[in-house]
């Protein structure tokens, strides 16, 4: 069963949203490591600092966001070069700060019924109205900002840069998390937030070893390839979104959209979003190979609308990015596959992410922050 397959019987039975446990203080002092700063290791950290527990994140990179990157030079609007758009209710950024006293306010804009629509099978741009949408983007905004503001400053004392782990025994009396450089760290527990492909690289070593049903479903989930670019064009030649025919179905996807849909510009920004499958003939490419092979895919599917019209380019390849080596796990993958990749080993080694869930909902920003709440109020 797919995710999508899961959240429609989810749907049916009246199981859309699981109410997260109820919140149990700390009895005693004890402290917890995070492995990783991204969505699920912010949200992590965060939620921790409200139940009062004491905590540290280790990023293995200079910054903090992961996926989230955005960029602040290339448009009149922050651009995110990783996570776009918010895939549920507005709703959740409130179930994500959880702090009644903190009024949440992220301007997001939907898409409307009847923006341009355009499917290329190859051959052929079958144009039509874009329906069914229920996705949102963050108007001059992104998930980035959304961290930055409400939740970074509640970690950000707690955060230690370029401290990539590379092993974390859990056999003695305490957890013993150790770094690149030698350093080590003692905790009571730890929290793994990775991306999935550093797990299926080996790139931390664990003491026992994880089980095999937690090794086989790490090994075996499929972690996507990513690769995202946006141009500027001299004016918009192009529907508000277009999908690309990828084969088979459940492969990837890739698309070429309107990303300036929203905001309050005036630029003629499109945007390039390419995973799995449809990924790999842009990853490793030079800035200049990169932009000569979409614009010839542009005017291909656009009556050679863009090359006269280009101005400029920013790309992004996820999968050659250190420390994440891709985009997420899959659209189509099991969902008990996730389940057993979102449980914890024993009492004091736990994963959360977009990766590691409940098996309800995976590969999105909300997911692994809600993912992470759950986790931290399981402790």
């Amino acid at each position: 069963m797919t995710r999508r397959e899961f959240l429609a019987m989810a749907t049916l039975l009246g199981l859309g949203t699981l109410a997260a446990p109820r919140a149990i203080l700390a009895k005693e002092p004890r402290s917890v490591i995070v492995v990783g700063a991204g969505a699920a290791g912010l949200a992590a950290g965060y939620r921790l600092r409200q139940r009062g527990i004491d905590f540290q994140i280790l990023e293995a990179s200079n910054t903090f966001g992961g996926r989230m990157k955005r960029n602040l030079g290339f448009a009149d609007f922050p651009l995110p070069m990783g996570a776009e758009w918010l895939h549920a209710s507005v709703r959740t950024f409130d179930k994500i700060v959880a702090n009644r006293a903190v009024k949440v306010a992220v301007p997001t804009v939907g898409y409307k019924r009847g923006d341009s629509y355009a499917f290329w099978d190859g051959k052929v741009l079958k144009r039509s109205a874009l329906v069914g949408v229920t996705d949102r983007k963050f108007v001059n905004s992104t998930w980035f900002d959304f961290f930055e503001r409400y939740i970074f400053p509640s970690v950000a004392d707690r955060i230690r840069f370029q401290s990539s782990v590379t092993a974390i025994d859990t056999s003695g009396p305490h957890v013993i998390v150790e770094t690149r450089s030698g350093k080590k760290f003692t905790t009571d527990e730890v929290v793994v937030t990775v991306p999935l492909k550093m797990l299926q690289k080996r790139q931390i070593s664990f003491t026992p070893p994880l089980p095999n049903r937690k090794t086989d479903a790490i090994d075996k989930a499929t972690f996507w390839d990513g690769f995202k670019a946006f141009l500027e064009f001299d004016d918009s030649f192009y529907p508000a979104y277009t999908d690309i025919k990828v084969s088979p179905e459940n492969a990837g996807q890739h698309s070429f959209y309107d990303a300036a849909h929203g905001q309050n510009t005036q630029r003629h920004i499109l945007g390039v979003f390419s995973v799995g499958r449809a990924a790999k003939q842009y990853l490793g490419l030079s800035k200049s190979s990169a932009t000569r092979k979409i614009l010839g895919q542009l005017d291909e599917v656009f009556d050679g609308a863009a090359t006269p019209r280009f101005r400029k380019i920013v790309t992004q390849d996820w999968t050659n990015e250190p420390f994440i080596g891709g985009a997420y796990v899959q659209d189509h993958e099991n969902w008990q596959r996730i389940r057993q990749l979102g449980s914890s080993v024993g009492q004091r080694l736990h994963f959360t992410g977009e990766a590691y869930t409940d098996g309800e909902d995976w590969g999105a920003v909300h997911a692994a922050a809600l993912a992470a709440k759950k986790v931290v109020d399981r402790m």
